[in-house]
């Protein structure tokens, strides 16, 4: 809608002082995109929200209107005053109108929409848009999700660095969210460096493909600020509807508890909301995993395998069985055509299916950048192909 907008702008813009030419220029955009041009024109011209079947009935009725009002007082009547005198005195959507010249109406709205520093739109628009889309989501039964990114230790960039620093990482990261979203989901900025994606249609794994892809563009952006390199990183919190929240505000508030998850977890981590325990989805995983160090063999080395991983843990099978709590040494075969990465965990579970069976979850410990890259690749790249099936 926000590109025929700026089309109806712009015709408006061209034919001022031509009425006629100017409805024939609409009726050309709406022969061109169809339907959804009705409701784009007539919130250009009234600022009405109005759907497809009732913009496209008024639409017809103002030319009607139009032309009634011209012959009876004997002259050409502007198309403006007709829409007026249909929303006044005949739908009645207007019930105490204001004349404004658009262009100054549009800067007003601008600044309304989109955040001066970033680009990104802002936490008014947003809560208009969430509101919106969550209504959409009930009536279509769809998915909807929310992200939620807070820039980690972002007051110690602007403490060593300054506040233009701070404002720099800002503009950077948002520019990576901006070119990573869709054309339809809306990003804004939520607060001074909370910044939020709403993604309508949009269930909890396309969403976290999504959060995982921006923050491995954001870690590996490499911002410098006056020939200073920035460590920058983000953590996330994600939430769904109608799985986590029907409403705006406890979807919000889902995502924010996730946000906080992730950070309890180390910072730099994407963690989806979920009343039970578990946070990090899990992706079957079948590669050999090698434990070191646990003086349960001679060689002190156990090898077994995999059943699934996430970006906190993993679950694997043993033939021997390990001590609750036991910190240990793991070498993970994470891809067939790639280096092993190697990482500390703790055994967290432990259930035994047989004499010489055992199911071992290990919580990963302080998971290194290239480590957690890589098993983050991995995941996305697993679910990206759930996806395309």
């Amino acid at each position: 809608m926000e590109e025929i907008r700026k089309e109806v702008i712009e015709c408006l813009d061209n034919n001022i002082d031509n009425d006629a030419m100017l409805i024939k220029s609409l009726q050309a955009m709406i022969a061109s995109h169809g339907k959804e041009a009705y409701p784009a024109i007539l919130h250009v011209l009234t600022n009405l929200e109005l759907g497809i079947d009732d913009a496209e009935k008024s639409w017809g009725e103002i030319l009607t209107n139009l032309e009634f009002i011209s012959a009876q007082l004997g002259r050409n009547v502007s198309l403006r005053t007709a829409i007026v005198d249909y929303f006044c005195s005949i739908n009645k959507s207007l019930k105490n109108p204001k004349l404004v010249e658009i262009h100054i109406f549009e800067k007003t709205n601008e600044s309304y929409k989109f955040d001066s520093l970033t680009g990104l739109s802002t936490r008014a628009f947003f809560n208009e848009a969430i509101s919106r889309e969550i209504s959409r989501a009930k009536r279509q039964l769809s998915d909807l999700s929310v992200l939620f990114f807070d820039l980690d230790d972002f007051k110690k960039v602007n403490d060593t660095y300054g506040h233009q620093a701070g404002d720099e990482v800002l503009k950077e990261v948002s520019k990576i969210i901006l070119h990573e979203k869709r054309n339809e989901d809306i990003a804004a900025r939520y607060g001074g460096e909370e910044l939020v994606i709403l993604m309508p249609d949009t269930g909890k794994v396309k969403a976290l493909v999504l959060g995982e892809r921006i923050r491995e563009k954001v870690e590996g952006a490499g911002i410098i600020y006056e020939d200073k390199p920035l460590e920058v990183t983000i953590s996330g919190g994600l939430a769904s509807y109608p799985i986590d929240s029907k409403n705006s505000q406890g979807l919000l508030k889902c995502a924010d508890v996730a946000l906080y998850d992730a950070k309890d977890a180390g910072k730099n981590n994407v963690v989806f909301y979920s009343q039970d325990k578990r946070r990090y989805i899990r992706i079957d995983f079948n590669n050999t995993v090698v434990i070191n160090d646990l003086g349960i063999q001679e060689n002190g080395i156990l090898e077994t395998i995999g059943k699934n991983i996430s970006i906190g843990g993993i679950l694997i099978t043993s033939d021997k069985q390990v001590n609750l709590g036991a910190k240990i040494q793991m070498t993970i075969q994470v891809k067939n055509n790639e280096e092993p990465i190697n990482v500390v965990g703790t055994v967290m579970r432990q259930e035994a299916f047989g004499h010489n069976s055992f199911e071992l979850g290990v919580v990963f410990l302080d998971l290194g950048k290239i480590e957690k890259n890589v098993i983050s690749s991995y995941l996305v790249g697993q679910l990206q192909k759930e996806l395309d099936e």
